[in-house]
């Protein structure tokens, strides 16, 4: 049995993120990848049964470093429980946030800016994401896989919930929310369209929280 370079592996992945995110699933064939990976199909046989293998490992590769770079920035400042505020405690200032809303809010802002910022580096990433997520080659495996390694961000959801600051909806409606509006607007960028600017993005991050908070 041949030995499997670890290097080679990547390279195929790393080609198959960047051929689909250019070109599409459809155009995007075994024999391109191959070739953007300076290696010959014959050689990418050796590493995944066949294509939709290959995309499924790099859908799950590209899912790997975008939650790992969220989890990281939610958990940058140690956290509290989030508790339950008395109502009277909004009365006096309706609009301002309690210290448990606002430490929710500033922790899923450090995520929004840090998906951003990803987003901004590596393009790829998010067009290869969301081609697949909008693809028949996303399965119930891969969500789940996907939504336990963001278990963090989803308990703080829940936790909020409980604790009265968001809405009593599904989470997952709080995560379309509050980070998938981050790929229409990076992928507007990406479209020739006009760049949105940081202050947009900050705009859309107030647009994203009030959508989910309870209380304004």
């Amino acid at each position: 049995m041949r030995h499997r370079d670890e290097h080679k592996q990547q390279a195929l992945l790393e080609a198959t993120l960047h051929e689909v995110a250019e070109h599409g699933f459809a155009v995007t064939s075994v024999a391109r990848i191959a070739r953007a990976a300076g290696m010959s199909p014959g050689t990418l046989y050796l590493y995944y049964r066949d294509k939709d293998d290959l995309l499924e490992a790099t859908f799950r590769e590209v899912s790997r470093r975008i939650i790992a770079v969220a989890i990281e920035a939610f958990q940058a400042e140690p956290a509290e429980a989030f508790e339950a505020e008395p109502a009277e405690a909004f009365e006096a200032e309706p609009s301002t946030l309690s210290p448990a809303a606002q430490q929710l809010k500033s922790a899923l802002c450090r995520v929004w800016n840090a998906l951003v910022a990803l987003g901004r580096r590596q393009p790829a990433l998010f067009l290869f994401h969301d081609q697949f997520l909008h693809s028949s080659h996303m399965q119930d495996a891969l969500r789940v896989a996907n939504q336990e390694r963001a278990a963090p961000l989803l308990d703080a959801f829940a936790l909020g919930q409980q604790s009265g600051i968001l809405k009593q909806i599904d989470l997952a409606l709080i995560e379309v929310f509050m980070f998938r509006s981050i790929y229409s607007l990076l992928q507007g960028s990406s479209c020739q369209l006009p760049a949105i600017s940081d202050a947009s993005f900050d705009q859309a991050f107030e647009m994203a929280w009030d959508a989910i908070a309870l209380r304004q």
